[in-house]
């Protein structure tokens, strides 16, 4: 019985610690949405918005020769260094992934995007080069805003 203690404890303990984890990222969130300008291998220019909360992240590009619009969502590396998502089109259907990496300085984080774009099949994989436009960004807990870059 004495270990049946000990391993219940544990997973107290681990799932304590999970949630105040969780509630201290929840509460040093910040809420940011960027715009950037770039190109995406042969498909030629796109605009693309990245919203972030916390570790989350998703948006919207759109590609402008075409007018594609697609959506993604995924997550932040925990160094804030890249992101990685998935791209949805306008049915709702998975398309492709992105892995991008940040350029940043101590004025403007995130400032460009690259990386690699892959078709969900595998078979087509295509550079992302983007530079950021412009900033929106508020705080979890005030309303501050400020554009540019």
């Amino acid at each position: 019985m004495n270990k049946y203690y000990k391993y219940l404890a544990l997973l107290l303990l681990v799932f304590l610690s999970e949630y105040v984890c969780a509630q201290e990222e929840e509460r040093g969130s910040k809420n940011s949405l960027f715009y950037y300008s770039g190109t995406l291998g042969k498909m030629g220019e796109v605009e693309f918005n990245l919203q972030m909360n916390g570790l989350m992240v998703s948006g919207s590009y759109i590609i402008e020769k075409t007018g594609d619009w697609f959506l993604f969502n995924g997550r932040m590396a925990t160094d804030k260094s890249g992101i990685g998502v998935l791209v949805y089109d306008d049915q709702n259907d998975y398309t492709a992934s992105i892995e991008a990496v940040f350029t940043s300085d101590e004025n403007s984080f995130a400032r460009e995007i690259n990386g690699v774009w892959k078709s969900a099949d595998g078979r087509k994989k295509l550079p992302l080069n983007l530079k950021k436009v412009a900033e929106l960004a508020a705080t979890g807990n005030a309303d501050e805003k400020h554009m540019g870059d």
